[in-house]
């Protein structure tokens, strides 16, 4: 346990499985009686329906989510008495209320632009409304900025949102504490799970594996989860002509997706800019599946060295995807190699342990109480000139 003299209060919209790690990480660091999650949503049924446990554990450090009205001014207060906020997906006017209190916050989210940015968008009213709010809790002193994933802390250099404020972070999931076992099979398997929405471009994955399929490397493509876009998902895979090459499976728990990692040789993250994190990414290098990810995905850039801890590829370039297969399928070696470069990679830098770690020592160093700590990547390090 590290000794702090400071309360920590974590907010975000729901209980989820790459939350919790983290929060349970702090509290183990910090002491049940010095944190608090608070929680404003209850779980939906979209996310319900993929597998996500629907209760919300009985710890005494959690609270929420708020019935009433009552209950929502209750929240506040105790948001606003903390000593130390870190937010994440709330009310506006919980933000707000935060800042104003002078205290060290921190605020929490994904990238801004899901969509290339435009100075002519200013020219909306509603929008500019939009960025005006944001940067009038932003540009107070006390507000630091957690950006998640390598394209946040850009989007708001764009808008002149927190000068150097700016802090790495991340997602943050369970991590597998035994290095994965050597596996040499002629044959890969690889893997997709999630929600079927059109930005995670399944399409993509269909149409590379399609060009890789009748190699004798090639094993099998499992598709995992439902949405939108399962049925002409699997139209597209009859087009190409996948036959039994590709199965497409209902959604399973979270649990059971990391025993499918655990078994894959290769996970698949095509989505576009449009995936803020992508924790699929965090889980599948900690179980050993060699991860090809889009390098617009917000993690990829920040989780991935290419060749050695993972693969990127173009944003919607199938020749490029199929190419990364192809390198992937034809060295049994590289593969091997990557895989355990991934494991540590995940183990020394992206544990929630390492997380809550150094988010401690940056508070310590912001509230005066130690020395600024000096991280040149991984989390609470400055983001890299390249991302900005």
């Amino acid at each position: 346990m590290i000794k702090t003299d400071f309360k920590v209060i974590y907010v975000t919209n729901i209980w989820n499985h790459y939350q919790s790690p983290i929060c349970s990480e702090l509290v183990r660091l910090m002491g049940k009686d010095c944190f608090k999650l608070c929680l404003f949503e209850p779980v939906d049924d979209e996310r319900r329906k993929l597998g996500w446990e629907p209760y919300i554990p009985d710890h005494k450090w959690i609270v929420g989510p708020p019935n009433s009205k009552s209950d929502l001014y209750k929240f506040i207060q105790i948001i606003c008495d903390a000593d130390v906020a870190i937010m994440g997906n709330c009310p506006r006017e919980v933000q707000v209320a935060r800042a104003a209190t002078g205290k060290l916050t921190f605020i929490m989210n994904e990238r801004l632009w899901k969509q290339p940015f435009t100075w002519w968008r200013m020219l909306n009213p509603r929008y500019a409304r939009g960025v005006r709010g944001y940067k009038q809790i932003a540009n107070r002193p006390n507000v630091h900025y957690l950006p998640i994933g390598a394209y946040a802390a850009r989007d708001v250099r764009q808008i002149g949102a927190y000068g150097d404020r700016v802090w790495n972070w991340a997602y943050f999931t369970e991590v597998s504490p035994q290095p994965p076992q050597s596996r040499f099979g002629n044959k890969i398997h690889i893997l997709w799970v999630g929600r079927m929405l059109k930005w995670k471009r399944v399409d993509l994955l269909l149409k590379a594996t399609a060009n890789v399929c009748h190699e004798a490397a090639f094993g099998q493509l499992d598709v995992v989860g439902t949405g939108p876009e399962n049925l002409r998902l699997k139209k597209l895979a009859q087009k190409l002509k996948l036959g039994d090459k590709c199965v497409f499976h209902d959604p399973v728990t979270p649990g059971r997706v990391r025993e499918l990692m655990r078994k894959a040789d290769v996970y698949a993250l095509p989505s576009n800019r449009n995936e803020g994190w992508g924790v699929v990414a965090n889980e599948a290098m900690s179980e050993g599946a060699v991860l090809v990810a889009n390098e617009q995905s917000g993690a990829a850039p920040m989780l991935i060295d290419h060749g050695r801890t993972g693969f990127l590829f173009r944003d919607g370039d199938v020749a490029h995807l199929t190419s990364v297969l192809q390198t992937i399928m034809c060295d049994i070696q590289l593969r091997e190699t990557v895989r355990q470069s991934a494991w540590r990679e995940i183990q020394l830098l992206w544990h929630p342990r390492v997380g809550a770690e150094r988010l401690i020592r940056l508070i310590h160093g912001l509230l005066g109480l130690d020395s600024m700590p000096q991280y040149r990547s991984g989390p609470a390090a400055k983001p890299e000139t390249a991302s900005l």
